[in-house]
């Protein structure tokens, strides 16, 4: 489902594009998700990985202006301690997309004191997450794309 096409993008403000799949790209937006946009999003997410194919994720949150909350926080645990079989069979890694460096080791700290089954890196941009992605399809055979290509060159 394309971007304009998702319920959660005008709900939510939200944005899950598929267009350059198996690549997937997820957008939050700059004000916190509510309780109901939080779980919009695992509902999608998890639709993701149960569609049992290989792919990854560029997950955009350059425009968050606070932190998940601790009970989203939880809630994602959660999510991924339910999900990790099909999560380590199918997602096989996640470019978190963060404005600020400090931020950006925080999430390599959390995820080395919690570890997740998908493979996690935080960059500051798509640019600077598009070696890491193109290596991982690499390690996976999995082709580049004209559709990914474009995703990783043409946007920042």
């Amino acid at each position: 489902m394309s971007a304009a096409e998702s319920p959660g993008a005008h709900q939510f403000g939200l944005i899950f594009d598929d267009n350059a799949w198996p690549l997937l790209y997820v957008r939050f937006p700059s004000t916190p998700l509510s309780i109901e946009g939080f779980a919009y999003f695992l509902d999608r997410y998890t639709a993701m990985v149960e569609r049992r194919a290989p792919f990854a994720t560029i997950l955009d949150s350059r425009g968050l202006t606070t932190a998940i909350t601790a009970r989203q926080r939880k809630q994602l645990t959660d999510w991924f301690d339910g999900m990790e079989e099909l999560a380590r069979q199918y997602h096989f890694g996640i470019a978190v997309l963060i404005s600020h460096a400090h931020i950006r080791g925080g999430l390599r700290a959390v995820t080395w004191i919690k570890p997740i089954p998908v493979r996690v890196a935080p960059f500051g941009s798509i640019a600077d997450a598009a070696p890491w992605l193109r290596e991982i399809f690499a390690e996976r055979e999995i082709p580049l794309t004209p559709s990914i290509e474009a995703l990783l060159t043409g946007r920042s």
